[in-house]
């Protein structure tokens, strides 16, 4: 029981120490180059090839970090972008086509509604005049109905777009930090450590005579 707590510990060691693998690759890189340079062969020339070896790869990383950063965002590659800067090469022989302007003509259309409305005729009976009066009431109740109707989809449907929009934009934000994580854990910290090389490898250089008289 306890050789199988060990064996799962000492897994869970390993995948933890496996989510910052670049950082330790970064370090031991740079304590080989320093190792190597200042207390193997401890010459000028030493320290000055180190720092050069250190700012190759450095580079190395540094481009392969931005690319990576490039097709994170969905842009093309520059292998891409490089063959379609060729084939825009200008031709010797050019066809000129001369292309009309097309027009477009939108026709709007009217929708006319009409309502049957029973006009008041003082020459007509009273009751010919009330029963017009009471139609024209009840057409008046009916539109109220209709608009009651219409208002109230529209409310539902108002409240249906908003319970719609705020599940769209919390998904937009759950994709985007997602995004955003995935950029600084991957392609961002490999263009960082390919930095730190390039930086270290330029210092290890430049300053080679003065480094090999400090380690003397």
């Amino acid at each position: 029981m306890k050789l199988d707590r060990l064996f799962t510990w000492i897994t869970d060691i390993w995948h933890w120490l496996a989510e910052v693998k670049i950082v330790f690759m970064c370090i031991i890189v740079l304590v080989a180059a320093v190792t190597l340079g200042l207390v193997m062969w401890r010459s000028e020339t030493s320290i000055r090839s180190a720092g050069y070896v250190l700012q190759v790869i450095g580079m190395i990383f540094a481009i392969r970090g931005l690319l990576g950063i490039r097709a994170h965002f969905g842009q093309p590659l520059l292998r891409q972008l490089f063959v379609d800067w060729l084939k825009r090469f200008p031709k010797w022989n050019r066809s000129f086509v001369l292309r009309a302007g097309a027009g477009v003509y939108a026709t709007t259309g009217m929708k006319a509604r009409f309502e049957l409305w029973t006009p008041d005729n003082p020459d007509q009976p009273i009751e010919k005049r009330i029963e017009g009066i009471v139609n024209n009431l009840e057409r008046i109740r009916k539109e109220q109905g209709e608009h009651a109707k219409s208002i109230e989809e529209l409310r539902d449907s108002h409240e249906d777009h908003k319970k719609k929009m705020a599940k769209e934009n919390k998904n937009m934000e759950e994709k985007i930090r997602s995004d955003l994580e995935s950029l600084h854990t991957s392609d961002l910290i490999t263009s960082l450590v390919g930095l730190i090389w390039l930086t270290a490898g330029i210092s290890m250089s430049t300053m080679a005579p003065e480094l090999f008289k400090w380690v003397q």
